[in-house]
C-alpha cells in the first residue's frame, strides 16, 4: 500500500493515463478555494427577490417578527457584556479573598439567570415562528404559481421530467 501510494506520489497526470486537457480553462478559474463561495451579484439579486417573498411589506408580521429578534440581539449582547463584568468581580473578589462580596456577587448572577432565560427562550421562540412564516409564504407563492393555468396538470400528466411533483411542491 505504501508503495503504491509513493509511486502515485512523483507520478503526473499523464503517468497515470488521465488525459491533461480534461481541466478546461474556465473549470481552473471557477475553481474557489476552500470555503469560498460563490457571492456576486447574481447572488444577491436572488437574495433579493426571496426577500420580497418572504417579507412583502413594511406592516407584515414577519417584519414585526425581524423588528423583536433584533431587538432581542441587542439585549442579549448588552446581557452578554455585563455578565462578563460580573464574572470579572466575581474573580476579582476571589483574588481579593473578599467572602462577602463574593457571596454578593454570586447572588446578583443568580438574579441575573431569570431575564437572561427570558431573553434566550423569546430569541428561540420568535426565530421558530419567523421560520415557520417564511414557511408559509413560500409555500402560498409557488401554489398560487403552479396551480395557475394549468401548470400543475401540465407537469403531471404531460412532462415527464419532473417526477413527484406534488411531493416537490410540499
Amino acid at each position: 500500500m505504501v508503495s503504491l501510494v509513493a509511486l502515485l506520489w512523483g507520478s503526473t497526470a499523464k503517468d497515470r493515463g488521465q488525459s491533461i486537457s480534461t481541466i478546461s480553462a474556465a473549470d481552473k478559474t471557477k475553481k474557489l478555494k476552500k470555503g469560498q463561495g460563490l457571492v456576486d451579484a447574481e447572488f444577491y439579486k436572488r437574495v433579493q427577490r426571496l426577500l420580497k417573498i418572504v417579507v412583502p411589506n413594511y406592516s407584515c408580521k414577519e417584519s414585526k417578527y425581524i423588528a423583536i429578534l433584533s431587538l432581542l440581539l441587542v439585549l442579549r449582547t448588552q446581557m452578554s457584556i455585563w455578565l462578563a463584568d460580573v464574572n470579572g468581580k466575581i474573580v476579582k473578589s476571589i483574588v481579593e479573598r473578599d467572602f462577602n462580596k463574593f457571596v454578593y456577587r454570586i447572588f446578583n448572577l443568580m438574579l441575573f439567570a431569570i431575564p437572561s432565560s427570558a431573553v434566550n427562550s423569546g430569541l428561540d421562540y420568535f426565530q421558530k415562528l419567523l421560520s415557520v412564516s417564511f414557511r408559509e409564504r413560500i409555500t402560498e407563492y409557488f401554489h398560487e404559481r403552479y396551480l395557475e393555468k394549468m401548470f400543475y396538470y401540465k407537469i403531471c400528466n404531460l412532462d415527464s421530467r419532473i417526477s413527484n411533483p406534488d411531493q416537490r411542491l410540499t
